[in-house]
């Protein structure tokens, strides 16, 4: 009996789970003014401050246990079915109604606790509206060309070159952060502390981010962050190249702050490097950002790309082939996998790109500094 209502409350919970969904969808405006920018808020902030208490990532140990239940139940199905065949036809859907159950409890609680923020407002629309209010503007929209591009990668590969001076290096000439990769986490809140778009120096201070314990493993799967929304927890995978540790933290702290486009997030991360008091951090937005603006003029004129790389300092170009070296290790398999579970997932929350979506954030450096000019 108790089994019964447990499992009649979880696909309840399904299924308003998948109605909020939905209609949220048509709603961005009340989405980010009421949810994003108000409820998510305080929920984040809350869960990111009680869950802090851990030193370690909470999430992490979660997915642990999720793993080793899945074969745990995996080995007890195989044995139970060898020992009673007879049974195996009401074991298995007593198994599917439980794994339903408990897809729709985190289903639920994935949506009402964070999952909503993909349907608020885009962030291209956000960024017009509080420029508009900050200069008493009537802007309907921002158009860029190709021109537009060639002067944003001229821009990077100035600020990269001037940055990479300030920053420190290890003795293979690669850019090194200032401090420890763990305490390098510590020192993220001030970025977003100096950015006044958006009202994200408003927002009030979450905890910080948390190293990942097995980041080595997790370069496998290509990834250098997770942003947990059952504990409010940005973990950061501390193995990657130092030049991703500044950036990965606060894309991820993005995702903390109601964003959940990767694209925004990148964006976003950009935007609280260059702001935060600390070289590496500035070193690290320029670079990531001058590597997504990279990839997107090569597509369109290869020659004007080449010939503005040239002017890329040996030293710049020292930190980009180590991470081409670094990356290429851990290509496979794997890596093929979680990409593709990644671009599943995204999908399924409205991003149509998918993990394409990562390099949509040079649209959103075009907008910012047609809007703001560049310095």
């Amino acid at each position: 009996m108790v089994i019964k209502k447990f499992r009649i409350i979880s696909i309840s919970l399904l299924i308003l789970g998948i109605l909020l969904n939905v209609i949220t969808k048509d709603m961005p405006n009340l989405v980010d003014k009421y949810y994003s920018n108000g409820i998510n808020i305080y929920s984040a902030k809350f869960m990111s401050k009680i869950f802090s208490i851990f030193p370690f990532s909470l999430f992490e140990i979660l997915i642990y246990i999720v793993v080793l239940s899945i074969l745990i139940f995996l080995i007890y199905s195989i044995y139970f079915i060898l020992k009673n065949p007879r049974s195996t036809f009401v074991y298995l859907k007593n198994s599917i109604l439980n794994i339903i159950s408990i897809v729709g409890i985190v289903y639920f609680l994935f949506i009402v606790l964070w999952g909503i923020n993909y349907n608020r407002m885009d962030l291209k629309d956000s960024l017009i509206a509080d420029y508009n209010i900050s200069h008493n503007e009537n802007i309907k929209d921002v158009n860029y060309d190709e021109d537009d591009l060639v002067s944003l990668y001229r821009f990077l590969v100035e600020k990269c070159n001037n940055a990479r001076q300030k920053v420190f290096e290890d003795n293979k000439n690669v850019m090194r952060c200032n401090t420890n990769r763990k305490e390098v986490l510590k020192r993220a809140n001030n970025g977003y502390e100096n950015v006044n778009i958006l009202n994200l120096n408003k927002r009030g201070s979450y905890a910080h981010a948390k190293p990942i314990m097995n980041s080595s493993l997790l370069c496998y799967t290509g990834i250098t962050g997770i942003y947990s929304p059952f504990t409010g927890e940005a973990n950061v995978n501390i193995a990657a190249p130092d030049i991703y540790i500044p950036f990965t933290t606060l894309h991820e702290m993005a995702h903390q702050r109601g964003y959940g486009s990767e694209d925004e997030c990148n964006f976003l991360a950009y935007i609280a490097c260059i702001n935060n008091e600390d070289l590496d951090f500035q070193y690290s937005g320029y670079i990531l950002a001058l590597k997504y603006t990279a990839s997107a003029l090569a597509k369109v004129d290869y020659d004007k790309f080449k010939e503005l790389s040239r002017n890329l300092s040996q030293s710049v170009k020292n930190d980009l082939n180590n991470s081409s070296e670094f990356w290429s290790k851990y290509e496979g398999k794997v890596n093929e996998v979680s990409d593709k579970m990644n671009n599943n997932y995204l999908k399924a929350n409205g991003v149509k790109e998918g993990t394409d979506s990562y390099g949509k954030v040079v649209n959103l450096f075009l907008i910012y500094y047609s809007l703001y000019e560049y310095n």
